[in-house]
């Protein structure tokens, strides 16, 4: 059996290497923030929870497996950040170690513009035909990222610019998409994790830092307490969505739900359990841990990472391809656990790479999750910096997709693969109309603009 101080020790372990990482790869500003929503995603789903259980009076039904699925995520963790030092030692030499120290430019507006088009008519028009055309729903559902993209480099345009008015106008708007996804879609998930890639874009470059991390304690505070507020109407607020209702009745239903909000409060029984309904990913790789303890023949012995290749092929050029979006029932073969019909439960990267290869099969693949965030990371930069949008879509769009933590690694590829070949097409428009060179206007003479570059670098 697992002790609360084995638990507390992982917790710290947890913690320390994930300060390590913050530290380490933001310190240079040689990023754009993939590596922090990552370490930020990560903890949400395998670290918070596990916190919640040193609390003495919280009585939560999953500690065992919760500690022993946090053995394996502190493992993974510390996995990805030899994986990330490796690659960025490696990238100090070259064209990437000079990234640091390139004068920031802006990005063609006209390009942002198209980016917020392409986008917003890939999500809102062409998603209800997606269904009816191979592979056609992968690429369409890349229109949200498109938008995330274009919101950040506004943000990034204005304060290279010293346009400080609208770089918060910016920021401050990318926090309304997790009211978009909740009417539109019925999930608070997606819209939050939009929000904070911006965020996380941002605080790449933002000045100083000590802000940043005052805002990112504020930020995760606020979005917990909208997480309780939304968990405790989840089931009216969808009944109301996927009914089918008009828009200003989902409004209404969601409107009535945040003019009562709760603010979260580490003493009450009903908050920690809300989230422990959803964000305790510890506890369902405790279960494969100790499902496939007595069953080691049934480990997928790399069957999952078979169908993650698999799905970097489109459905359009291989129609009877058998891999499937979304986790399956992954999660009940490799637990045991059966869950109620409808309900959907991402097996996540660490049970994922557990039920593979078990404990080696962790290590393998965060040491390469790591490396290849940095390296996708820190050639993101370095295009952002040059002013080059549409290099820099390349490298970032993809790399936005590899930040699914709590997803199959099936539904990662199939989605940064959809996301290489829009992001290609995109930028064959904007060569097409010459939109692919960054605005040089900016008069790095004047004060604003001289502070603000320097603040950049």
């Amino acid at each position: 059996m697992t002790s609360d101080a084995d638990l507390a020790f992982w917790v710290v372990v947890w913690a320390i290497v994930a300060v390590f990482l913050l530290v380490r790869h933001w310190r240079d500003g040689a990023g754009t923030g993939l590596l922090f929503a990552y370490v930020l995603g990560f903890g949400a789903l395998h670290w918070f929870c596990a916190v919640l259980y040193l609390l003495p009076w919280h009585m939560g039904y999953n500690g065992w497996l919760t500690a022993e699925g946090l053995r394996q995520s502190g493992i993974a963790i510390l996995a990805l950040a030899a994986g990330a030092e490796v690659v960025a030692q490696f990238a100090r030499r070259g064209q990437l170690g000079e990234a640091k120290t390139l004068a920031p430019a802006p990005v063609d507006d006209r390009l942002v513009r198209l980016y917020f088009l392409a986008g917003g008519l890939l999500f809102v028009c062409v998603m209800p035909l997606a269904g009816r055309v191979a592979s056609l729903t992968a690429f369409v559902s890349t229109g949200s990222l498109l938008v995330v993209v274009a919101v950040s480099l506004c943000c990034w345009n204005a304060w290279v610019r010293g346009q400080r008015g609208r770089f918060w106008f910016w920021l401050l708007a990318s926090c309304i998409w997790p009211l978009v996804t909740i009417v539109g879609q019925g999930f608070l998930g997606y819209g939050l994790g939009f929000t904070l890639m911006t965020f996380t874009f941002v605080a790449a470059f933002y000045r100083p830092r000590w802000r940043v991390a005052v805002a990112t304690v504020l930020l995760g505070y606020l979005g917990l307490s909208v997480y309780v507020t939304y968990m405790r109407d989840r089931r009216d607020i969808r009944e109301v969505v996927w009914s089918g209702a008009a828009l200003a009745d989902r409004i209404a239903s969601v409107e009535t739900t945040f003019l009562d909000p709760e603010f979260f409060d580490f003493h009450r029984t009903d908050h920690l359990m809300r989230v422990e309904e959803r964000l305790n990913q510890d506890a369902l790789v405790g279960a494969a841990v100790a499902y496939l303890a007595s069953r080691p023949h049934e480990l997928a012995r790399g069957a999952t990472f078979v169908q993650a290749l698999a799905a970097l092929v489109p459905r359009a050029i291989w129609p009877n391809k058998p891999v499937v979006g979304g986790s399956g029932d992954l999660v009940t073969t490799y637990t045991g656990i059966r869950f109620a019909e409808g309900t959907s439960v991402g097996i996540g990267q660490v049970m994922e790479a557990y039920v593979n290869f078990g404990r080696d099969g962790v290590v393998v693949l965060f040491f390469v999750l790591g490396g290849v965030i940095v390296w996708v990371d820190r050639w993101s930069a370095l295009r952002l910096r040059q002013g080059d949008g549409t290099a820099f879509l390349v490298w970032y769009l993809p790399g936005l997709c590899l930040l699914q933590v709590g997803g199959s690694l099936s539904e990662m590829t199939a989605a940064a693969a959809a996301s290489w070949v829009m992001a290609f097409m995109v930028n064959r428009v904007a060569a097409y109309k010459r939109w692919t060179h960054g605005d040089d206007s900016v008069n790095a003479s004047t004060p604003e603009a001289a502070i603000h570059q320097s603040e950049v670098r």
